[in-house]
């Protein structure tokens, strides 16, 4: 199973866009977003994807957040923080703005993975048993270049997709 790792939107509707569409064509079907969409009316775009959604620093209409996501479908997911399985995995999402919180996940809690986004970085790095993804940012400060990933579960091959601006 693969599936689409964003974060930090920030109301970047262009490279949202880019991104989905890049996703819908590699048959990609669940979506991890780890926060700062910022703008709620973008939420109609993840039409025809199962999606896990984590609140960011910049997610300021949360509950309407929340209402839109699972008004997509009922198998959405959003929230602060989410630990669940898929294809067998363990994972835990968050935006990552917490001090220490994804360090303190790490050594309390045994994850496969643990996604976050938050400081406009890529990172994909091993720490104890647990494989730390930041997929990078689709908008705001821009520190590198805009990007997301698709992580296939089964293998572990992380692709990391760059965004042409």
């Amino acid at each position: 199973m693969a599936i689409g790792i964003i974060s930090d939107t920030h109301d970047n509707l262009s490279n949202l866009i880019y991104s989905l569409e890049y996703l819908r064509e590699q048959k990609v079907d669940t979506i991890i977003h780890c926060g700062d969409l910022t703008d709620q009316g973008l939420i109609s775009h993840f039409h025809g994807f199962r999606l896990i959604y984590t609140f960011g620093n910049c997610d300021h209409a949360n509950r309407s957040i929340r209402r839109k996501i699972i008004k997509l479908d009922q198998n959405n997911f959003a929230d602060m923080s989410y630990e669940g399985k898929l294809d067998g995995k363990s994972i835990f999402v968050a935006h990552g703005n917490e001090k220490g919180q994804i360090m303190d996940v790490v050594r309390l809690k045994s994850f496969d993975y643990i996604f976050s986004g938050h400081t406009h970085r890529r990172r994909d790095e091993t720490r104890l048993t647990t494989r730390l993804i930041n997929p990078g940012a689709l908008g705001g400060v821009k520190l590198e270049r805009r990007s997301f990933c698709i992580l296939d579960l089964a293998s572990g091959e992380l692709q990391v997709i760059k965004v042409t601006e």
